[in-house]
């Protein structure tokens, strides 16, 4: 633990680029933790009505009692729901405290400001004020928002630490190495509008020190390596292990076959190479053969392995390809040193989701998933299978070289160990390093080498306290009144790749920033299409789509077998990944968002094609497909991964639909329901003979629940023509009492909020293209400028919402425009 406080301690030292003392440093991150409620004490704590003291700002805040007129218009229009006497939606207006700087009270007047804008309240049927009266108390919200919000930023900057994934791709891409070294870090929770890199959410405990220092430790024992180079092991297999003599060998590999290869000697640590020659037979109209790779071993009753990769067979018989596979032999399940079953396995499987489930041989003679005969099936002849590791392309392996280069003739040691310091901090810092770090590090470099036998060891703990300070952990600083809130050109530089990159700026980047490039407009916009282009904006598109989306409830929800007997697991990561490159495909290629409502085309691999009953690509790799009217494709909202992700694995789910459809593409997400509200049960409409549009009708002639249901259950109904895993249907099948199953035809026709009647998807769409694109246009631009940002949006916000949107939409709705205007607005400059 010496080591883990010295960190601190050195991660706390003097720093001139942020202009603060030791002191100030540790007083400052320790002042904004308690502010913030960010590193290290958990969600921020509202003292409730009628508590004592103040928050931050409280005082500059209270509303002047003279232009007061707030309660006055509460009490006339809000109190009746939302009073002493009742509280709908368990929200009490008549103890809200006239507090706008942070916690529970700030977020009620948010609220409140929204829905009044919006006309959302008072409710219809209820006493409504003038448009006069409305015009000021909501310019009277507003400008007192907006003073709260900016006082709030200009005191305490928007510090917030690496979520686990942008940690993951720092250390990649600072040490050369392709390992997850975040994988024993505790996972983030998401901040209300979805995202994992809110400063909000980024709590830092003990516990959580304790992780990073441990990752630290091992990733730099990865990164400088000690003694001779390891010998290399080579070795060849041409027929596949048998555990049982009575087992098949084969060579050729139908759909569900498997070919082992099993290596008894094999390197413990370090990068492998498998290599794979094979060759496929492709029928006239059979997909591609896909190929998964497993590494791992065998126990008692199965064997332990995680997958290297996936890969197209397209080579034809007689002109077999080498199929080439490199990764770290450390990522995968290694036997004990005195093992039951010693050595290593490779594992070939014929992976084709068609034929049924992992390792399940159907007959050849049933109907397939899609109600049709199978047809032709492919064939994977394995020729060999070469395995070689430890792979070095020269010794010490170039992370090593690039941490501990050789020393200049010119220079003596304690010059030449500052320099290795120097260097190492500065990429980690993602800034030049100061002389005042490097000298401290530097002493701490002298104290190692009196408990380490050789001077690596030594080098890897002083770079471990690089890797544990809070300048390497933490995103941007404090602002300073002589800053006026501004980022600085490094920091500039770094919330553009953690925002594009979800990682460290590159060499390219750094020199930008530091020779002041970035101030100038086109060379910025230069600079962000370059980053777009680069192979790790991929980053990017995949974690917005994900937390944008709420594709994480792919793995939430657990499809029913006796509803889909044939639906395959593995299913799901082809539907995270369509809707992920239909949303690179849309920024990459400058395409408008609109398509994000409807499109004309969708990106398929041939299992999901076959999923939807489309023809698509012959691969599993995902290409551009043209779809029609007839197709019922096109646009999120028909994508499998949205659908099963919002339904019960059972049945789909209209409000969780619809819920989804208000919060992540329109942003006006519905009030959470009261804890007594019974849920939906699509086996208890099955039982009762109510389908789920039936029960939502039982549902809204309730006076308690109609208020919300009115509101949600229309949008919802629209998608019931897709069943749970996002197939269509035009029928589902009611269980009538005595228990006959009876076919019910779906109507899928509502009547939204405003009283416009819509049929079906169909319908949904036409009005979201119509009625709603300036609502989706600022819901986008909001979504995007948060994660962006990484932190909530507040009221002194608005104006460049506004504005960002205008652009947006003048733009053609273009998503990689609004990227470019993002980054070059002056609210992305601010701390």
């Amino acid at each position: 633990m010496l080591w883990f406080f010295g960190g601190w301690l050195l991660g706390a030292m003097e720093c001139e680029a942020h202009g603060q003392s030791v002191d100030n440093e540790i007083g400052t991150i320790i002042s904004v933790t308690k502010s913030l409620h960010l590193p290290g004490s958990g969600p921020a704590q509202d003292p409730g009505p009628g508590a004592p003291g103040e928050t931050l700002f409280a005082a500059s805040q209270k509303i002047d009692p003279a232009k007061d007129r707030t309660r006055e218009f509460l009490s006339r229009y809000c109190f009746g729901c939302h009073g002493d006497q009742k509280q709908e939606s368990d929200l009490r207006l008549d103890r809200l405290k006239p507090e706008f700087d942070r916690g529970v009270n700030a977020e009620t007047w948010h609220d409140v400001l929204r829905v009044l804008n919006r006309g959302e309240m008072p409710p219809e049927e209820s006493r409504q004020p003038g448009a006069t009266e409305l015009e000021e108390i909501t310019e009277f919200l507003q400008a007192r928002m907006v003073s709260a919000a900016e006082a709030r930023r200009k005191a305490i900057g928007n510090l917030r630490r690496l979520n686990r994934y942008e940690y993951r791709y720092t250390m990649q891409d600072l040490l050369g190495i392709d390992f997850d070294f975040s994988r024993d870090l505790p996972p983030e929770p998401a901040s209300p509008e979805g995202f994992l890199n809110n400063g909000r959410v980024l709590s830092l405990s003990p516990l959580q020190m304790e992780l990073y220092l441990k990752a630290a430790r091992l990733a730099m024992s990865k990164a400088i390596v000690s003694g001779d180079q390891p010998q290399t092991i080579k070795k060849l297999v041409t027929r596949s292990y048998r555990q049982r003599k009575k087992d098949p060998a084969p060579n050729d590999l139908g759909p569900g076959d498997d070919f082992v290869a099993r290596f008894l000697e094999f390197p413990r640590q370090g990068e492998i190479l498998i290599r794979v020659k094979a060759s496929a037979v492709i029928p006239d109209g059979a997909s591609l053969p896909r190929m998964s790779v497993a590494f791992g071993m065998r126990s008692d009753v199965l064997t332990a392995e995680e997958q290297v990769a996936t890969v197209d067979v397209n080579a034809p018989l007689g002109a077999p390809q080498v199929y080439e596979f490199r990764t770290r032999i450390e990522k995968y399940p290694l036997p004990g040193h005195n093992p039951k079953f010693p050595g290593v396995m490779v594992t070939l499987r014929h992976d084709d989701l068609v034929s049924g489930k992992k390792g399940q041989k159907k007959n050849r003679k049933k109907k397939g998933t899609e109600g049709q005969p199978e047809g032709p099936r492919s064939t994977i002849r394995v020729e060999s299978v070469e395995f070689v590791g430890p792979v070095h392309e020269s010794w010490p392996p170039r992370h090593h070289t690039e941490i501990l280069f050789e020393k200049d003739l010119r220079d003596d040691e304690p010059t030449h160990w500052k320099k290795v310091i120097g260097r190492f901090a500065t990429r980690a810092f993602r800034r030049p390093a100061t002389s005042g770090e490097v000298d401290a590090f530097y002493a701490f470099f002298l104290e190692a080498r009196k408990e380490f036998e050789d001077i690596e060891g030594a080098m890897r703990e002083t770079l471990v306290m690089v890797l544990v300070s809070p300048q390497f952990l933490y995103l941007s600083g404090q602002s300073r009144p002589a800053s006026g809130g501004q980022l600085s050109e490094t920091q500039f530089a770094t919330r553009l790749s953690y925002f594009l990159w979800n990682s460290m700026p590159d060499e390219h980047l750094l020199e930008k920033a530091l020779g002041g490039q970035l101030k100038n407009r086109e060379e910025l916009s230069q600079v962000v299409s370059r980053m777009l282009a680069d192979p790790k904006s991929a980053r990017f598109v995949n974690s917005f789509t994900d937390q944008w989306l709420n594709l994480s409830g792919l793995d939430r929800v657990a499809v029913n077998p006796e509803y889909y007997p044939d639906f395959d697991d593995r299913l799901k990561e082809d539907m995270r990944e369509e809707s992920r490159r239909f949303v690179g495909e849309i920024i990459l290629n400058d395409l408008s968002a609109l398509n994000l409502i409807d499109s004309d085309f969708a990106m398929l691999n041939f299992r999901l094609a076959k999923h939807y009953g489309l023809k698509g690509p012959r691969g599993s790799e995902f290409q551009r497909v043209p779809v029609s009217v007839e197709d019922r494709r096109g646009g999120l909202l028909t994508q499998a991964g949205v659908l099963l992700a919002n339904s019960t694995g059972e049945d789909s789910h209209p409000i969780r639909r619809a819920v989804w459809l208000l919060d992540r593409l329109l942003d006006s997400p519905p009030s959470p329901p009261p804890p007594d509200v019974p849920v939906l049960d699509a086996g208890k409409a099955a039982r009762s003979g109510l389908s789920i549009v039936e029960q939502l009708q039982q549902h809204r002639e309730k006076k308690s629940c109609n208020n919300c249901h009115r509101k949600i259950d229309p949008w919802g109904i629209a998608f019931e023509n897709y069943d749970a895993v996002g197939r269509w249907r035009s029928e589902v099948v009611r269980t009538e009492k005595k228990g006959r199953k009876q076919p019910l035809t779906i109507d899928s026709r509502s009547e939204l909020p405003g009283g416009e009647v819509i049929d079906g998807m169909p319908g949904l769409k036409k009005h979201l293209m119509v009625r709603e694109k300036d609502r989706f246009a600022r819901a986008l631009v909001s979504r995007l400028l948060v994660y962006a940002l990484g932190r909530s949006l507040d009221s002194a916000d608005e104006s460049i919402v506004v504005s960002l949107t205008e652009d947006f939409v003048d733009n053609g709705y273009k998503l990689s425009k609004l990227v470019h205007a993002i980054v070059a607005s002056d609210l992305f400059r601010q701390e």
